[in-house]
């Protein structure tokens, strides 16, 4: 079913789907999304019936959109992943191309920080949400390689009941089967360095990803000037910012790219102008207003060596993250 049209009526286990219209994403997402209105089949049967779902179609010419598809259903499948309010629900399997998913109103993306009592709400909701989806999956021993602002779903944002939940769980992998993946901004540095996705990595992308939110272009490499330089580029970022970050030598690694890369960042971080603007983190993030309480929690976690950063259980139960969630209620 890789196409559908506005009317067509798809049917599911309990309810039908009406197509709306196609959802524009952040031209990250290679599959197909439309809006759809639930159309009851029998109120007895499910007597909640929302009033509407995203249908994701996957081409099943796309290969890696067919395996993103299958890796997300085999991922609700994991025993408490469905009934996890942190994550999107999933509705129905309607057949192997195409599932139905619940509707949000929109992304973090679409959501622009500036500093109030109302974002920071917002901050506290998705962070939340966000270290509570990694706790759950890393109970079954795998990883979301895709933290992103267009990942994290939200409804109701205008208001003091936002709901914040993950979605788009096609690159949850077992821990350590991805190498280099994760988006450049949020990828963490040790799978910059050749190591598979761990639940450190997924923690630091959290957190890298509201660091990018708060402050666009701190990390990754949106802004480099060639493709063939964008690992050496992001990782020259993390190094201006943790200046502590101690990158090994080309000597001390295997693989000639990731050597070449290495030399890069090295030199990138020293002698490119628009890299040097970067400071330290606590320089940094204070070019753009925001909580000393946030910012506590962002230097908590994002702490280069994977060995000592905090796992997520261990940012929700902590201090700094308990200081944040005062400050916000006060």
């Amino acid at each position: 079913m890789s196409s559908l049209n506005p009317g067509h009526v798809l049917r599911g286990a309990y309810w039908n789907y009406r197509v709306l219209e196609p959802v524009k994403g952040d031209n990250t997402h290679i599959s197909t999304v439309f809006k759809a209105q639930i159309v009851p089949r029998d109120a007895r049967v499910v007597p909640e019936v929302p009033k509407w779902a995203l249908i994701k179609v996957a081409s099943p010419s796309d290969e890696n959109a067919t395996k993103n598809m299958q890796r997300e259903v085999l991922t609700y499948r994991l025993p408490g992943v469905a009934s996890a309010k942190c994550f999107r629900k999933m509705y129905d399997v309607i057949d192997d191309s195409t599932i139905a998913l619940e509707w949000l109103d929109t992304t973090l993306a679409e959501v622009e920080y500036h500093p109030d009592m109302r974002i920071y709400s917002l901050i506290k909701t998705f962070l939340r949400a966000a270290f509570t989806s990694c706790v759950v999956l890393e109970d079954h021993k795998h990883v979301n390689t895709d933290y992103k602002t267009a990942n994290i779903l939200l409804s109701d944002n205008r208001t003091d009941r936002v709901i914040a939940k993950v979605g788009d769980l096609g690159l949850v992998v077992p821990v350590g089967e991805l190498f280099n993946a994760q988006p450049y901004a949020m990828r963490a540095p040790e799978v910059f360095l050749g190591k598979p996705c761990t639940e450190p990595s997924q923690v630091w992308a959290v957190a890298a990803m509201l660091l990018c939110w708060i402050k666009p272009g701190v990390l990754g490499a949106w802004d480099s000037p060639h493709p063939l330089i964008n690992e050496a580029w992001s990782m020259a970022k993390i190094q201006r910012l943790f200046p502590h970050w101690e990158i090994p030598t080309p000597e001390m690694v295997k693989g000639d790219t990731l050597k070449v890369a290495l030399n890069s960042a090295q030199s990138l971080s020293k002698q490119v102008t628009e890299l040097q603007a970067i400071l330290p983190f606590d320089e940094e993030t204070k070019k753009v207003e925001m909580p000393q309480q946030l910012r506590d929690l962002l230097r908590f976690i994002l702490v280069p060596d994977p060995k000592i950063r905090p796992s997520a259980s261990f940012v929700l139960a902590s201090r700094e993250f308990r200081k944040f969630e005062n400050y916000v209620t006060l």
